[in-house]
């Protein structure tokens, strides 16, 4: 099965999908990619986070992985969707 940003393989790019399409908000959603999730979430182990914990049920980590994300976004270095109103 292929790696695509409509369809993520990963159980970590799932869960950052899911983040970057409802949580992070601000009147944007965000259409990451690959490589985007990739980089977040390597950023998001090395600020001390940990996808086993997170999936264990950790809130602690969730809350890092959600701050990870708003702050990728709010730097720039996530793909907005597209607007396609007139």
């Amino acid at each position: 099965m292929a790696m695509s940003a409509s369809s993520p393989v990963k159980a970590n790019h799932r869960f950052l999908m899911t983040v970057a399409t409802s949580l992070i908000g601000g009147g944007k959603s965000y259409s990451p990619t690959p490589d985007e999730l990739d980089r977040v979430s390597t950023v998001f182990v090395r600020a001390g986070g940990s996808w086993a914990r997170l999936f264990g049920g950790s809130v602690d980590d969730v809350n890092l992985a959600k701050r990870v994300m708003r702050v990728a976004a709010k730097k720039g270095h996530l793909t907005p969707k597209p607007d396609w109103s007139p």
